[in-house]
């Protein structure tokens, strides 16, 4: 019997087992009633007899449950305890540690089960730290491969982390950096290298990677600049480039390249004197010998053939000499552009360096507006340059607001600094030319960036009041290519509470407030297409603020935003917004900071919330925001408010609050639609019992759970 019982499965005995002791209770129960009725008849005493077996039979049960609880903390719970215990000496002491098995007889397989885990376990641990010891091996002998690389490496090369401490470098580093021993592992690289451009550099990359630009730049990580190393002796052309860790786009160290190039400069620098003085040594002769030819002409005593032939060959020689000063002053800028290091610059990543530059160093305002472009340049020169170009026009007109554009003008790019007052003269532009930037390299004058980018500027009145001093850069070499566009299905559905409601920071007091006294701005945006982490992009953004129950139309926002891509035809349709009305727009880097602006300390309202806060928040980072301000999104408040209807559209809403449509599929059309709602919805939600901001973003979050669990069918 007991060897059938033994051959039963762990479950079959445990349910026999309870079965048995309930078997045993019930027996103990039944015995005792039936003692007790049979005691009644004899000494006639119910109530006496009752109690007597009742207590006995409640002793009888509770040494029985005492008992076999004994036997099975004996059988089972002890040796299942034990087995934990042997698993966890096995995991966190000694792998090695033996299972033991002789006490778990009443359970089953589970300890031969335990014991195979284990031996599998110490396999596994014997093939894992193998697995190491070989990897360690291996990556031994590729770090001495690439010891071997560098050395012979003409380039110096120095990885840096993003603190710019070396982690590793070459021979040929330290022999173009001059340093005498070791630059020294973990030290900083700025103890040899002239920080300013390193740090300018590894911005622009950190800030295309942010924006996701290298995914298509011809250059992808990397980028050229000029540097000095730090006693300024020697002048380094280098380049950088950005790597990046395990995790996708978030970047752990770089790698720096460079080379000597001081006696190339030197060179080019006695090339450009030679020129300049020949250019501006032959301008006095060749007037003297214009002036002596035009004496001839006016001497009334020379013979007349004489005259004649004098006459001639001066003005022949006059006009050789003449052609030969502009062909060599266009030689020389040829030679002075041609050796500079230069690269593809975004206008708008320029002039936001400009612009930060400014308001820190020199509390000057400088707005970037205009469609940005692509020219051709030395991004750590021009930032120099326009720095002090701004800042001399301050110190003349008193101009502290600035508008700073690109405008594309033919074959070359126009930048353009914008101020309210009086246009500059040639003599105060002048003035300017020969004065050294400080951390430029070498000492470089606002004149040389200029001759290097073939540049001449220049200051003109506009309309209005308003004057610019325009700086006309070459093109970019390799324009950027458009993205790809896409069909444009109908708008759909989304419910991602995270963008609805993006910081976890708890909201105060304003959580607490009635819905009816809080600020709003109800917003819409119009775009490319559906797909916001597809590559569509904002072309239309519109706000309009809500305050004391009352839709402020004086205080709306409305911008069209150029989205540096085709609009698809199939997008049109709906909103009617082509590429002619968005082409000389400003792009998105410059209207959501605006919008930012406008929306500030204010809870943000729209319908289908979650679909245009995507688009925002994939450009926060490239525009230096947090959207993090409460948002509610009238779409779930409908399907809260009217959870019997099945259509809860923009115009299906509307309809059922009778309201008028004007101006749908535009940004202000809707965002005027979407206002009139939520004011409707206010009172409806008070009457549900939800009054607070708190209480309509918990609603507001029940609705997404319901709708995504609705999804999943």
């Amino acid at each position: 019997m007991l060897r059938r019982i033994s051959k039963l499965s762990l479950r079959v005995r445990t349910l026999l087992f309870f079965a048995l002791l309930g078997f045993f209770c019930l027996s103990i129960i039944v015995a005792s009633f039936y003692f007790a009725f049979d005691h009644i008849q004899t000494h006639n005493d119910p109530a006496d007899s009752l109690l007597l077996f009742g207590l006995g039979a409640t002793i009888g049960i509770g040494l029985s449950i005492i008992a076999i609880g004994a036997l099975f903390d004996l059988n089972v719970a002890s040796p299942i305890q034990g087995l934990i215990r042997d698993i966890q000496t096995i995991l966190h002491s000694n792998k090695n540690h033996r299972v033991e098995v002789s006490s778990g007889r009443y359970l089953d397989h589970l300890p031969e089960t335990v014991r195979d885990l284990a031996r599998q376990y110490r396999r596994q641990r014997l093939e894992i730290d193998q697995a190491i010891k070989e990897a360690t091996a291996k990556t031994v002998d590729q770090k001495k491969t690439l010891e071997a690389v560098l050395k012979d490496l003409y380039e110096g090369v120095i990885i840096c982390n993003l603190n710019n401490q070396v982690l590793l470098y070459n021979q040929r580093a330290l022999s173009l950096l001059h340093v005498s021993g070791d630059i020294g592992l973990g030290r900083s690289l700025f103890s040899v290298i002239d920080n300013p451009p390193l740090l300018h550099s590894l911005r622009r990359l950190r800030n295309r990677l942010a924006e996701h630009r290298h995914e298509k730049h011809p250059e992808g990580l990397s980028t050229s600049f000029v540097c000095a190393t730090r006693d300024g002796r020697f002048t380094l052309e280098a380049r950088m480039t950005l790597l990046l860790g395990d995790e996708e786009n978030i970047p752990v160290s770089y790698v720096l390249t460079f080379h000597d190039i001081t006696e190339e400069l030197g060179a080019l620098g006695k090339r450009d004197h030679l020129l300049r003085e020949a250019t501006e040594g032959l301008r006095q002769p060749i007037a003297n010998l214009r002036a002596a030819a035009e004496m001839v002409t006016k001497n009334d005593e020379m013979p007349e053939q004489m005259r004649t032939r004098f006459q001639n060959v001066l003005l022949e020689e006059s006009q050789k000499l003449s052609e030969r000063i502009n062909r060599l002053a266009g030689d020389y800028h040829g030679l002075a552009t041609g050796h500079w290091p230069m690269a593809d610059i975004y206008s708008a990543n320029l002039l936001s360096l400009v612009s930060l530059r400014l308001k820190d160093e020199k509390n000057i305002t400088a707005m970037m507006t205009g469609i940005p472009c692509w020219l051709r340049g030395d991004s750590h020169s021009l930032v120099l340059a326009l720095d002090q170009i701004v800042h001399n026009i301050h110190k003349i007109t008193g101009a502290r607001d600035f508008d700073l554009q690109s405008v594309q003008r033919n074959e070359r790019i126009h930048i353009d600094v914008i101020w309210s007052g009086k246009e500059l003269s040639s003599a105060e532009i002048d003035s300017w030319l020969d004065i050294n930037l400080q951390e430029s390299i070498g000492g470089m004058s606002l004149r040389d960036i200029l001759e290097h980018h073939r540049c001449e500027m220049w200051s003109e009145r506009m309309e209005n009041g308003w004057s610019r001093l325009r700086l006309p850069m070459m093109t970019a070499q390799r324009p950027m290519a458009d993205k790809t566009s896409e069909d444009l299905p109908a708008r759909p559905e989304f419910y991602d509470f995270s963008l609805l409601n993006p910081s976890d920071k708890p909201l105060g007091e304003w959580g607490e407030r009635p819905l009816s006294d809080l600020s709003y701005v109800v917003f819409d945006t119009e775009t490319t297409g559906l797909k916001p982490s597809g590559g569509d992009e904002i072309i239309a953004l519109a706000g309009v603020r809500i305050l004391n129950g009352r839709i402020l139309t004086g205080e709306s926002f409305a911008r069209l935003v150029n989205p540096n891509r085709k609009i698809p035809k199939s997008s049109i349709r709906f909103h009617g917004i082509t590429d002619d009305m968005v082409k000389d727009k400003p792009p998105a880097q410059i209207v959501l900071p605006q919008f930012f602006e406008f929306a500030k300390d204010t809870v943000l309202v729209a319908h289908n919330a979650a679909f245009d806060m995507k688009f925002l928040h994939l450009k926060q980072d490239e525009c230096r925001l947090n959207f993090d301000h409460p948002v509610l999104d009238t779409l779930l408040l409908s399907v809260l408010l009217h959870d019997h209807k099945t259509e809860h559209s923009l115009d299906d809403i509307a309809r059922r609050f009778g309201i008028e449509i004007e101006g749908r599929h535009t940004a202000i059309g809707d965002t005027l639609v979407t206002a009139g709602i939520f004011l409707r919805m206010i009172p409806m939600l008070k009457a549900r019992g939800i009054i607070t901001l708190n209480d309509a973003l918990r609603a507001s979050h029940k609705i997404v759970e319901v709708r995504a669990q609705q999804a999943q069918f």
